[in-house]
């Protein structure tokens, strides 16, 4: 058995794509030289690094209470991979092998719980303010709730759906994907083998390929975003290495915007499709006017790495970042017009309410907060046991409904 430190790298560096930090995981990537292994990496299954923990806790477990005579010590204190096990022994033992009666198994594995499931009740915390009418309602309706209930009260069991169309052609994991507003038939994807695809479902066997090349050859390019305009004509793509490309729906490369050479964590585009913002590990935001392909301003956003920017409108966006703040921004403005603070770890995501009065944010700190531009902090949502990666608004103005991913 050979144990590479290459190998591990991999699974941990696939782990960290896989639980969504991206960041993160593009550092590790960097500092472990990953990118410059001259050897192919394998195809790992998700969930790799995961797998080997259980089964090596499984064996410790075995281990440790396993007696010379066969037989094995039931404990109920908890096994985990941090922390020193001290075990609870009955005087009760059991032949390894021996067959429980159906019905009256144990809750746990060779006495220790391997996998927790808890359920934590979600609570939502308004912030007291004078003023109701800044209040979010954090009611769902009753007929909304009861709509996956059938008629005796118990909730609907999901299906399982297989596949309705594979597509094949990246050769490497695939990360990011998303639909074409003005042409639904179009999607585009990106993946770690430094090229975007533009697929059109009416062939699905075929797609465009669109290209980020390394500045040399044993550089690899992951595509961190990608980005579709309002109008569904331009698609905008990212790379680790800094490139910025916009194409059309058809493949054909428009424009190269300059490349700084700092990873691009997040891009987004305006409501007109006129303006792209783009968040840099390095801290910083750049506007891009499409219509030159010059750059129109860096703002200096955060003191860490940008996770996240949203637009309100044309002119107006909201940036994230590690330095747990959120600040809105105008263009041409230098300065910040506003300011939140209120999490307590990295701020991965923030999405304007589809009616531009609320600002929702999620963050490693397990927390769902809500601002407002004119009362700051209008709702804080506990609940999540960890990180929280994403949030979206029910694309509606007239609702206030908001969903979170963690």
């Amino acid at each position: 058995m050979v144990l590479k430190s290459d190998d591990v790298n991999y699974l941990v560096y696939r782990y960290l794509r896989e639980s969504g930090f991206l960041h993160a995981s593009y550092i590790f990537q960097f500092e472990s030289q990953l990118h410059k292994n001259e050897q192919e990496q394998p195809n790992v299954e998700p969930g790799s690094l995961i797998r080997v923990l259980q089964k090596g806790l499984q064996y410790m477990d075995v281990e440790t209470h396993l007696n010379e005579d066969g037989t094995a010590r039931l404990c109920t204190a908890p096994f985990s991979l941090v922390g020193k096990h001290v075990c609870s022994v009955h005087t009760e033992t059991r032949k390894l092998g021996d067959k429980t009666p159906r019905g009256t198994e144990p809750s746990t594995h060779g006495g220790h719980t391997l996998v927790h499931d808890a359920k934590e009740k979600r609570v939502a915390r308004p912030v007291e303010n004078e003023d109701e009418s800044e209040h979010m309602d954090v009611d769902v309706p009753d007929a909304e709730r009861d709509a996956n209930r059938g008629d005796s009260g118990k909730r609907r069991r999901g299906r399982m759906v297989e596949a309705a169309q594979m597509l094949h052609g990246h050769t490497a994991p695939v990360f990011l994907c998303a639909w074409c507003p003005g042409q639904p038939s179009v999607l585009a994807t990106g993946a770690g083998d430094g090229t975007a695809r533009i697929w059109d479902m009416a062939h699905p066997t075929d797609s465009t390929v669109l290209r980020h090349d390394a500045t040399d050859a044993t550089t690899r390019v992951d595509i961190t975003s990608i980005a579709w305009n309002e109008q569904g004509t331009l698609l905008a793509t990212a790379s680790f290495n800094g490139q910025l490309r916009v194409w059309t729906t058809l493949g054909e490369q428009r424009q190269v915007l300059r490349q700084r050479r700092v990873p691009i964590i997040a891009l987004r585009w305006n409501r007109k499709g006129t303006l792209l913002a783009t968040a840099y590990l390095d801290g910083s935001i750049a506007l891009w006017d499409t219509s030159n392909g010059q750059q129109r301003h860096e703002f200096r956003a955060h003191s860490g790495c940008v996770l996240d920017v949203d637009w309100l409108d044309n002119t107006t966006f909201a940036s994230s970042g590690s330095d747990k703040v959120i600040r809105v921004w105008r263009d041409f403005d230098p300065q910040p017009i506003k300011t939140f603070s209120g999490h307590k770890s990295d701020i991965n995501c923030v999405k304007w309410h589809p009616g531009g009065k609320y600002l929702a944010s999620a963050s490693d700190d397990g927390s769902v907060k809500v601002w407002s531009m004119t009362e700051s902090l209008v709702c804080d949502f506990v609940g999540h046991a960890q990180q929280v990666f994403l949030v979206k608004w029910l694309p509606r103005s007239d609702k206030a409904i908001l969903a979170s991913a963690s």
